[in-house]
């Protein structure tokens, strides 16, 4: 080739490289193509409708691939070989059926693979083969059944496997053969029922393992003292009804520990006395009637606790004694529980900062007197009315308050003055009075507001809905009458919301209510037809339709002066009453044959 065409040739290879590395890549008309926060060049395609991966049309060195629905129906093959770039590939909600073999083989430098939300049934142990270097594998929301001893044989390297939302009912023996290196997993929403320590035995280095609806009743402790590395465990929506106070003993780096959504009655003694490094503990929404005195002992380090939406009756002193470092704390929906009595175990809790005592139907007027230096603060759905604001007037320092679903109307101006100094006021839901003498104060300061959301006026209708920082507080009413204005519909304002805490309630009283209707009307309408039977029996008026084309052939009930007789006959006669039935009138003399003289 002459110098002059390799001079052109050099020239234009050179172009192509800046136009290359100016931007002008190729990417698909469907797709969108640009750089991630990391400097990689990517490619994503999320319109929908796609029925195959356009791979001709994406540049070789590309980094990150994104696929997702909605209304893909996406096969996957070995289409990725010349992708040697390729880190990150998410395929998502396309209704993928299967991996396929040797897809991703040749793709040597695959960090992620994301297929989750498809249709895949099954997994091969060739699947992953080649994919040496891969850390995250996320196969939930799909229809796995079963997985094959040694599937993921070929990740050597992987830190991170989701396999929630399956149909797993069972884990086989070396199901997590050469994972060695595995740090994070996730089998939640499988109805597994039994966790098999043995299965367990090749991903010892475990730190977060969650099971959360798997239908477990209890856990092996060997499993325990297999996976003696957790620091994050959550069993939660599951249906555990009693914890030995050995259950946790070989967890002792537990961080974090979830047991929400049981059947617990009790926390005994000593439980968590192990679990000193604990930060969280959630065991809300079980039935919890008693936290023994003891159960929280040594957990000095724990700073959130849930015991919301269970069954106590109070909260002891000797039982937060131990809770030194406590920050956050959530006893909520407990409608018998006695916060008057409970005061005194909130003054131990001087670290403080957080609390949510929603829905408890009633609040004392000294229950914050004691937590001072609260900066968020829950007190919604607790048929709270204007008065019963003044207790905020004891925790200057909140930043966070959620009112909602009480039956406010108005602020006062020295409450006001504490409102707009927070970060964030949650009114929604209250009979809010948009008039100068309920809400005046608030309305006129309502632009220097920074809430995510502002409150929304109740009355008077004709502002029903708005926003107070679309209110003219210059036009306001100065105080709108009650007999005027405030109607039946003024709770509904306030309770409009109680559907998603209370509906349970509101809604077993409406199938109640249709289930006595329907019994009701359903006796009824055996009364009437027995009423009717019993009559046509008395009377006979079945048979007294036919009687003018039939003869009695038997003779009458005979009645007599001590005794009436009920065995009826069943030719034609009337009964009077239930008591006395009157025989029938003599049938006509028969034609006999003349007698000889």
């Amino acid at each position: 080739m002459p110098l002059t065409q390799l001079l052109v040739v050099a020239v234009l290879l050179t172009l192509l490289d800046g136009l290359a590395g100016a931007g002008y890549r190729k990417c698909p008309t469907e797709c969108a193509c640009s750089s991630d926060i990391k400097g990689r060049h990517q490619t994503v395609c999320t319109g929908g409708g796609m029925n195959e991966i356009p791979v001709t049309s994406i540049d070789k060195d590309t980094q990150v691939i994104v696929i997702r629905g909605p209304r893909n129906h996406i096969s996957i093959g070995p289409i990725f070989n010349d992708f040697r770039y390729l880190e990150v590939l998410r395929v998502t909600d396309s209704l993928v059926p299967a991996i396929g073999q040797h897809t991703f083989w040749g793709v040597v430098n695959l960090k992620v693979l994301d297929l989750s939300r498809n249709n895949i049934t099954s997994i091969r142990e060739d699947n992953f083969r080649g994919q040496d270097n891969l850390l995250e594998l996320d196969l939930s929301g799909n229809k796995i059944v079963r997985i094959p001893s040694a599937s993921f044989r070929y990740l050597n390297e992987l830190r991170t496997l989701n396999l929630a939302e399956n149909f797993l009912e069972e884990l086989v023996p070396r199901q997590f053969l050469n994972l060695a290196s595995l740090k994070w997993l996730d089998l939640s929403e499988n109805p597994l029922v039994d966790l098999k320590p043995e299965v367990f035995r090749d991903v010892q280095e475990l730190k977060v393992f969650r099971c959360r609806r798997c239908q477990l009743k209890t856990v092996n402790p060997m499993l325990y003292s297999l996976l003696r590395h957790l620091t994050e465990l959550d069993l939660g929506d599951n249906l555990f009804r009693f914890l030995d106070k050995e259950e946790f003993t070989y967890l002792k780096r537990l961080r974090t520990l979830k047991l929400d959504g049981n059947q617990l009655s009790v926390l005994v003694d000593y439980l968590f006395e192990g679990q000193r490094s604990l930060q969280h503990l959630d065991v809300s929404h079980n039935r919890i009637v008693k936290v023994s005195s003891k159960s929280f002992e040594n957990l000095n380090n724990l700073t959130h606790l849930d015991l919301s939406y269970n069954k106590l009756m109070g909260l002891d002193m000797d039982t937060v004694t131990p809770l030194t470092s406590l920050k956050v704390l959530n006893i909520s929906g407990h409608l018998q529980l006695d916060l008057v009595e409970s005061k005194y175990a909130f003054q131990l809790l001087g670290s403080l900062t957080t609390l949510s005592v929603a829905e408890m139907g009633y609040l004392p007027a000294t229950l914050l007197d004691s937590v001072p230096h609260l900066r968020d603060l829950n007190i919604s759905g607790n048929h709270l009315n204007d008065a019963s604001l003044q207790m905020l007037g004891r925790v200057s320092q909140l930043q966070r308050l959620d009112l909602s679903r009480n039956q406010i109307k108005g602020i006062d101006m020295r409450i006001v003055n504490l409102l707009v100094k927070m970060q964030d006021v949650d009114l929604a839901y209250n009979p809010i009075t948009c008039d100068r003498c309920h809400m005046g104060a608030l309305i006129d300061r309502a632009h220097t507001l920074k809430w995510s959301k502002l409150p929304s006026c109740f009355l008077p209708e004709s502002h029903r809905g708005t926003q107070i920082s679309d209110i003219d507080g210059a036009g306001l009413d100065f105080c709108i009458s009650v007999d005027e204005e405030e109607d039946e519909d003024t709770n509904a304002a306030s309770t409009s919301r109680n559907i998603l805490s209370q509906g349970s309630l509101n809604i077993l009283a409406l199938i109640a209510g249709l289930v006595f209707i329907i019994l009701a009307m359903f006796i009824l309408s055996i009364v009437v037809c027995y009423s009717r039977h019993r009559a046509r029996y008395y009377t006979h008026e079945d048979k007294r339709d036919l009687g003018a084309t039939e003869k009695s052939i038997d003779p009458p009930a005979t009645i007599t002066s001590n005794e009436i007789n009920f065995k009826f006959p069943i030719d034609d006669h009337v009964c009077i009453t239930d008591e006395l039935c009157l025989p029938p009138p003599p049938p006509p003399p028969s034609k006999q044959a003349p007698t000889l003289g």
